[in-house]
């Protein structure tokens, strides 16, 4: 932690690991539950428990009230840039989503979504029940992020509907990164050799898809590629909208945005004042390498150069971060902590092979 957060003082550094720590080996970010694994790095309930408290807390409401305090914000390209130190590939796809507890907090999530799971790396908490803009939040999210991403690697972000807007289409692309954004059915699209149709008009039933460029919308006309994807069982089709050209869309890739839901679910998740990624994190680096149940030929890394190639996956009863979490929980009950980690991304979800290719509706 301290290499990847150098920007951290050494007591919060110290304050962050144990948390992380103590909230794998209890399986909950839960204050208590927290202070319950205590025990098993050999520390006493009575000490820590203020310790821990007092770190929560902005420095002008500690018992000795100063100015050092813990700015989350600060610490969100650092938490990116030690998710992408461990990343192997060249792709990185990404959602953003709302969340909530309750009535009483709102939280927009920017997560890495990754096997079935998502690592949040930048959020913005909100008070529930209250009017607000939430627009410059989201850029600023963005914005903080953008400069910790290799200008190399090819980036696609997931929006929900409700969250699309012309801002967040042109933010996400001031950082040089591909937005798949989701609309309602009745979105107008000019195709470059037809006429304007409502979205809904460019697939006639399930079990159909079209990829095409042109120009979405009536006023505010925005230049991209119409993806109208229609799975057998659903409903309805989606309707997505992305800057990449039609030859490089990834069909699949929108199915990973339901993935940050999981991340929602993860123990991890709620830990407070930024422990969360720290605590989901080595869990799903952990799992990656447990996920085989023995080195596949020609995928074990040497002693010298830990870069894994790919492999196919392998069948897993368990999601990888519960895999990752009881790996991680075994080692620092020996005393031991994680090393030689990495994360490799799988392909996403594939589309239905019986989808049928339609070209857009003519005049």
């Amino acid at each position: 932690m301290a290499r990847h957060l150098p920007h951290l003082r050494p007591s919060q550094v110290q304050g962050l690991a144990l948390w992380v720590g103590a909230t794998i080996l209890a399986r909950s970010s839960c204050q208590n539950a927290v202070l319950g694994a205590l025990p098993a790095l050999g520390l006493g309930w009575h000490t820590t428990r203020p310790y821990l408290r007092e770190w929560l807390r902005d420095g002008a409401d500690r018992a000795a009230p100063c100015r050092v305090q813990l700015e989350v914000a600060t610490c969100f390209a650092p938490l990116l840039r030690w998710v992408l130190a461990w990343w192997e590939g060249p792709e990185r796809t990404r959602a953003v989503a709302p969340t909530s507890k309750g009535k009483t907090r709102v939280a927009l999530v920017v997560s890495g979504v990754y096997r079935g799971l998502a690592i949040p790396v930048a959020w913005c908490l909100k008070p529930g029940g209250q009017a607000g803009p939430w627009r410059p939040d989201r850029w600023a999210l963005l914005d903080r992020l953008g400069p910790a991403v290799p200008a190399s690697m090819t980036v696609r972000v997931l929006c929900d509907r409700g969250l699309q807007s012309p801002d967040l289409w042109a933010a996400i692309r001031r950082q040089g990164w591909h937005p798949y954004l989701r609309y309602d059915r009745p979105m107008t699209f000019q195709a470059t050799t037809g006429p304007r149709w409502p979205a809904w008009r460019f697939v006639a039933r399930a079990g159909q898809y079209t990829v095409t460029a042109g120009k979405a919308f009536h006023r505010r006309q925005r230049r991209g590629t119409l993806i109208v994807l229609w799975v057998p069982g659903q409903e309805t089709p989606w309707v997505l909208l992305t800057d990449e050209a039609p030859a490089d869309v990834d069909l699949g890739a929108y199915g990973m945005r339901v993935w940050i839901e999981q991340g929602f679910r993860t123990p991890g998740a709620g830990a407070g004042r930024g422990t969360g990624p720290g605590a989901q994190t080595p869990p799903a680096s952990t799992g990656t390498g447990g996920s085989w149940p023995w080195p596949p030929s020609g995928c074990w890394p040497t002693a010298h150069a830990w870069r894994r190639p790919v492999c196919a996956a392998w069948p897993r009863p368990l999601s990888l971060f519960q895999l990752g979490w009881s790996q991680a929980q075994r080692l620092l009950h020996r005393g031991y902590a994680w090393a030689r980690v990495w994360l490799q991304p799988l392909p996403g979800p594939d589309p239905p092979g019986e989808l049928q290719w339609v070209d857009p509706p003519a005049g």
